[in-house]
């Protein structure tokens, strides 16, 4: 059974890892482009004021909570929901989904740093991912044209995205309708984080953010 949940602002879907993965190939099945986006602690205490952030994530297909944290937030408390979002397990998933049936991917980032990062991510999950391009994005370039026309040339499967926001969003809100593929996943930083986040400076890095986003999530809550 489909649930919403609501944090800092922001409705999420909060479903299992199969019932995500079968809307997923649904979305792989159908035109247009479908959207996907995990949801971070970060992504939400950044741009909750923002309106027109929020406006174009309402537009997403689904929007996933990528982090334990955020259930929690929402009082949820379903043990299978909260171990399969701290395991990843729909990414995981969705990725030997991608490898079972040969489906293409084009990866977007900030930086090459970033895209050498995904493909290291997108190995450490399944080698046989096929990555047909990929592209680097600035916010005050000039090159969205020039990107779309590539992702187009390639017929990419799906866009994996792991720009940083709010630029994901809007890139995805003002090309989605340009795009000739099938799915647009905006992984975030979640994408690499699934095999570095045993590293110490990871784990001091999230133990303040989840204490910061506490503190966010208390402060509306009293607000309210």
């Amino acid at each position: 059974m489909e649930e919403k949940i609501e944090v800092l602002g922001i409705r999420l879907d909060c479903l299992t890892a199969k019932e995500t993965m079968l809307r997923a190939i649904q979305f792989m099945e159908n035109d247009p482009v479908d959207t996907i986006e995990i949801m971070t602690m970060d992504c939400l205490m950044n741009n909750q004021e923002d309106e027109t952030w929020i406006s174009r994530v309402k537009d997403f297909k689904l929007v996933l909570p990528g982090e334990v944290e955020i259930l929690e937030a929402a009082e949820i408390h379903d043990r299978v929901k909260l171990k399969e979002t701290e395991n990843r397990i729909f990414l995981k998933m969705f990725m030997k989904y991608l490898q079972k049936n040969q489906k293409r991917i084009y990866l977007l980032a900030d930086t090459e740093e970033e895209i050498v990062q995904a493909e290291n991510a997108i190995r450490h999950y399944n080698r046989g991912i096929r990555v047909s391009g990929h592209a680097c994005l600035d916010p005050a370039g000039n090159r969205e044209e020039e990107v779309v026309n590539d992702i187009n040339g390639t017929e990419t499967d799906c866009v994996l995205s792991v720009l940083s926001s709010p630029y994901q969003e809007s890139f995805i809100s003002r090309n989605k309708t340009l795009l000739n593929t099938k799915l647009w996943f905006g992984c975030g930083p979640m994408l690499s984080r699934s095999y570095d986040d045993r590293k110490i400076l990871q784990q001091i890095k999230h133990f303040f953010r989840k204490k910061m986003f506490r503190r966010q999530v208390e402060k509306q809550q009293k607000e309210k």
